[in-house]
């Protein structure tokens, strides 16, 4: 199933070499790890220079998340899902 959604989710970030990618994200009440990055873009709005990650998580989920430096906020803009329940959570 996929999802274009914008929700605003809580990141935990790796900042290593100069740069940074998503480790685990909040959303919808459950904690998702990031299994694998499979693209990095980034696209100018006004001055902003937003940074785009194409992660997978468990169960060949994948999810599409911004990173917007003028909140500094992090937004789940897509996902897709093999279905309910899909998804690791962690307790």
């Amino acid at each position: 199933m996929f999802e274009t959604l914008n929700d605003p989710v809580d990141v935990l970030t790796a900042f290593t070499g100069g740069g940074f990618e998503p480790l685990r994200f909040r959303w919808r009440g459950r904690v998702i790890r990031v299994k694998q990055v499979t693209g990095r873009w980034s696209r100018r709005e006004g001055q902003a220079l937003l940074r785009y990650f194409a992660v997978q998580g468990a169960a060949a989920d994948s999810y599409e998340l911004c990173y917007d430096p003028r909140g500094p906020r992090w937004t789940l803009s897509r996902a897709w899902s093999g279905g309910a329940g899909a998804g690791e959570a962690d307790p």
